[in-house]
């Protein structure tokens, strides 16, 4: 089956992009089951901590923080959307995907919840450091030529 426009498209590239940026970055990746989730993805921390992640498809150096959804209708005659603002439901990173150069700009709950515009430009605002693990190469050899 084809995509029906190039906004689910889009935004499933980016998705894609981002969680293969944390898995390079020595994290399980997790996605939740329904699209009604406020978020996107969840990242697993180890030791049973778990975060949140919402994936926005950027629009040059522009990241979008609050999606205004009001009066849409979810379905005909069916009943308005409200927005949607990721800090108030405490979603733990905002993270922008800009495809012309496959770059993601990570930004935590305690940073972007603070920026008081609905969206914000990455060249104004500083993204945080995503934490990276390093994770063990059991393949790999000693100085003596054993594996380890």
């Amino acid at each position: 089956m084809s995509y029906r426009d190039t906004s689910n498209q889009s935004g499933d590239i980016s998705e894609r992009a981002v969680s293969l940026e944390l898995i390079r970055r020595g994290w399980h990746v997790l996605e939740p089951i329904s699209r009604d989730a406020v978020y996107d993805l969840v990242v697993d921390m180890g030791n049973k901590v778990f975060e949140t992640v919402q994936v926005k498809t950027m629009c040059g150096n522009s990241i979008t923080k609050v999606v205004d959804r009001s009066g849409e209708r979810v379905s005909a005659n069916g009943k308005m959307r409200e927005s949607l603002d990721y800090a108030e439901h405490e979603v733990d990173w905002l993270v922008g995907y800009r495809k012309e150069d496959n770059k993601c700009f990570f930004y935590s709950l305690a940073n972007y919840s603070e920026i008081q515009t609905k969206s914000f430009s990455v060249n104004k605002y500083p993204p945080d450091e995503f934490p990276t693990r390093e994770v063990p190469n059991r393949h790999a050899r000693t100085q003596t030529g054993e594996p380890q």
